[in-house]
């Protein structure tokens, strides 16, 4: 298994994720998502959203690398915070 295109050792254990939890960080995805699109709802409605919009600051090239992980980090963490970790990324995640 793969994350971010780093091979995952066979020797660390990612327990299956219970159903429960799925839900839980499917509804964060979920209201995290609902909450953006607010916001930005908001702020092309405001009256100063055309000033807002010559301030915004650009995004540094640096901020547009791909993901990347260190195993050595994953190692550090529980079973219990893996198996959400992989869950939560699961778009990155390749056999």
């Amino acid at each position: 298994m793969r994350l971010c295109g780093v091979e995952i050792p066979p020797d660390i254990y990612i327990p299956e994720i219970d159903p429960e939890s799925k839900a839980e960080l499917d509804d964060l995805r979920a209201t995290t998502i609902l909450e953006r699109e607010q916001r930005d709802r908001r702020l092309a409605e405001s009256p100063y959203a055309e000033i807002m919009a010559k301030n915004r600051v650009p995004i540094p090239p640096e901020f547009d690398k791909p993901l990347t992980f260190q195993v050595e980090k994953l190692r550090l963490l529980s079973p219990w915070a893996r198996a959400r970790i992989l869950y939560v990324m699961r778009d990155q995640v390749t056999p």
